[in-house]
């Protein structure tokens, strides 16, 4: 089994004795065309560490928790032993009950020109203004909700990341599994010169937005993560669940709503 071995800055020490561990147990370490990822560090680090393979679906990831909650990183540090005995055991027949699948946005930037740059996101995708500047755009569902709103920003989140950002903003828990996006507005406001909103948060399939401010007065992240995207001549942005997904290996046993409970509310 082809191993690649990611991590942060205060990991080092945990990825050396796994890397040390990994080649005493005949494991191959590489740089690319791994069979399996695995990723020290917190929720930080996994996202970052995907965002940098491209959201690739084609190695299994494994995540190891040496930051504070973890709720992606469910395996503990201390478990590294229990790790290693499992892939040498299964290396050629990973049960597949003990992988996840992770869903992710797929956010798609239409150009004026017929052209299209597309990106991915684990947790979340948002647009903000700048200096909490608010920011004018027409958001619809593409069914048959169609509103303009004045806010600070909007944040478009998965099911996985709809217990983070999008959260904190009073939107609502998905459940994991459903193939649907939420759109949460903050700080929306309401005056004669704009229309009713009905509610903070949307739950779809697939949403536009166009953006009708200024491009210079709005910033856009991914996972926490600013885009590099042009937003000269920019149309519109398109956000929906990809038919793409990540596969997880999960050895604690535990889903990611059990997970969540015992981290969030414990």
């Amino acid at each position: 089994m082809n191993i690649k071995i990611m991590y942060n800055d205060n990991s080092k020490i945990h990825a050396r004795i796994l890397k040390s561990k990994l080649l005493s147990n005949g494991f191959n370490l590489v740089d690319d065309l791994a069979d399996l990822v695995i990723i020290i560090g917190g929720d930080g680090t996994f996202l970052n560490s995907i965002r940098k393979l491209k959201y690739s679906p084609f190695p299994l990831y494994l995540g190891i928790n040496s930051g504070n909650l973890g709720y992606l990183q469910d395996i503990s540090f201390a478990q590294m032993d229990k790790i290693i005995t499992y892939l040498k055991q299964n290396e050629n027949n990973i049960n597949s009950e003990k992988i996840s699948d992770i869903p992710l946005a797929k956010i798609s930037y239409l150009y004026f020109d017929g052209s299209v740059v597309t990106d991915n996101a684990i947790n979340e995708f948002h647009i903000s203004g700048k200096k909490y500047r608010r920011i004018e755009f027409e958001l619809n569902d593409t069914i048959d909700f169609k509103e303009k709103i004045v806010s600070s920003g909007i944040v478009f989140a998965t099911p996985l990341g709809s217990t983070a950002y999008n959260k904190s903003l009073g939107g609502p828990i998905l459940c994991q599994g459903i193939n649907a996006i939420c759109a949460t507005l903050f700080a929306p406001i309401q005056n004669s010169k704009t229309k009713d909103y009905i509610t903070n948060s949307l739950v779809g399939n697939k949403f536009e937005i166009k953006i009708l401010s200024n491009y210079d007065d709005i910033e856009m992240f991914v996972d926490g993560q600013q885009t590099d995207i042009d937003f000269k001549n920019l149309s519109k942005i398109l956000v929906e669940i990809d038919s793409k997904k990540l596969y997880k290996l999960n050895l604690d046993e535990k889903t990611y709503s059990k997970n969540m409970f015992e981290k969030m509310i414990k």
